[in-house]
């Protein structure tokens, strides 16, 4: 995944973009470039929008309002609350705002300068990258995180709630005016810079965060802004979708021990199948010893054992030969074992016998399951060559 953070200031963007190489989780690598200088193969590319482009404004949404009214029905109620035109600027409704739409109530819209964002994504797109998602590099949090960035010298404190993302006063006497400061479970992340000073000034614990962690934590947001003009297709929608799955089922901390679960699974079943092969490999080998040892005791004249069922089949033929008794493989027991499966007032008009193999012309055989049981358990095929010509002789040993 590549995440690109947008510059607040569309000029800066010709300088370079910064940017960082991450699996969805955790930062592998971070650093400064021209959009030129970009991969294009680092796989899902997230644009990542700084808080400072974007306002937060509650709407009241009416029953109905969903569909293709839904962006008029948004611009009538943000008309008197805007500076801007609506129709120049990107709105955005929060992720569950199609269901509020339906029933109507409350909900959050996302508002950003769309020439702003035109400007600011030209030169990735010149190069060759495809955005498929964009992102606010803030949100609003059920739960109040107060955010401290950059450096002694020139740091800012944004406070994400409920209700929106707030920019706090220089001056920290003044927020005494924001209740959520002053709750037990408030979440404060700082910067490495910034860490020394909050555990001076307000006495708790941050959370370190640097700015391309805070990025990567951007790009699991639930937000997503490339709509309108910037939305993806079908196909696009469903291979990002595929891809986060991908990310999250290999990559999140959360679901280790699912990995690990996997990999014992995949384990004990790549063990139990090789126990198994060498199981059926040893009864093959013990059922091949038994069947030489049966022809080297019956017929003690075979030294040299390659196809034992074969060679005990030639022996008995031999010995049934020297007997003067007829084998199965005999000209007249076939015959005998053709005429069962020979329909009533069929003559073949051919009859050749050769090598143990009666081949029969001018016949319509039965071969039904039935019939070819019948000479399967007397040690004989049936096979067709041709239209009228078949083939019966001695089974093929397995």
């Amino acid at each position: 995944m590549l995440i690109i953070a947008l510059p607040h200031s569309a000029n800066a963007a010709s300088t370079g973009y910064a940017h960082v190489h991450s699996d969805g989780h955790s930062v592998l690598r971070h650093a400064i470039g021209a959009a030129s200088t970009l991969s294009a193969h680092a796989g899902e590319v997230v644009a990542v929008v700084p808080h400072s482009r974007l306002a937060w404004l509650h709407v009241q949404l009416p029953p109905a309002s969903h569909g293709p009214r839904l962006q008029n029905v948004l611009h009538g109620l943000l008309e008197d609350r805007l500076l801007d035109d609506p129709q120049q600027l990107h709105l955005v409704l929060a992720p569950n705002a199609l269901d509020v739409a339906r029933t109507g109530g409350e909900t959050l819209v996302a508002v950003c300068d769309k020439q702003w964002l035109r400007e600011t994504l030209a030169p990735l797109q010149a190069a060759g990258l495809t955005v498929q998602r964009i992102v606010p590099e803030l949100s609003p949090r059920d739960k109040a995180v107060l955010q401290v960035m950059g450096e002694p010298d020139h740091s800012q404190s944004v406070l994400c709630h409920a209700h929106g993302v707030t920019l706090l006063p220089p001056n920290i006497a003044q927020w005494r005016a924001f209740a959520q400061l002053s709750q037990d479970d408030l979440q404060i992340q700082a910067e490495p810079a910034m860490v020394a000073r909050v555990q001076s000034t307000l006495q708790r614990q941050p959370m370190l965060q640097s700015e391309a962690q805070r990025w990567v934590k951007s790009s699991q947001s639930d937000w997503d802004l490339a709509q309108g003009e910037w939305a993806q297709g079908p196909m696009q929608r469903i291979q990002r979708q595929a891809m986060i799955a991908w990310r999250t089922l290999f990559y999140a901390p959360s679901w280790k021990p699912v990995r690990w679960g996997m990999l014992t699974l995949v384990a004990l079943q790549v063990l139990g199948l090789n126990a198994l092969a060498w199981r059926e490999q040893s009864a093959l080998s013990a059922q091949q010893a038994s069947l030489k040892t049966i022809l080297q005791n019956t017929f003690p004249a075979v030294s040299l054992v390659i196809d034992a069922p074969l060679q005990m089949q030639r022996e008995v033929d031999t010995l049934q030969q020297k007997s003067s008794a007829a084998s199965s493989t005999d000209f007249e027991p076939m015959l005998a074992a053709l005429a069962s499966v020979l329909p009533a007032g069929q003559t073949p008009q051919q009859i050749h016998f050769t090598n143990h193999a009666l081949r029969i012309q001018g016949v319509a055989l039965d071969n039904s399951a039935t019939a070819m049981t019948r000479l399967n358990r007397q040690g004989l095929s049936l096979r067709q060559e041709s239209n009228d010509t078949w083939v019966l002789q001695a089974e093929v040993a397995k």
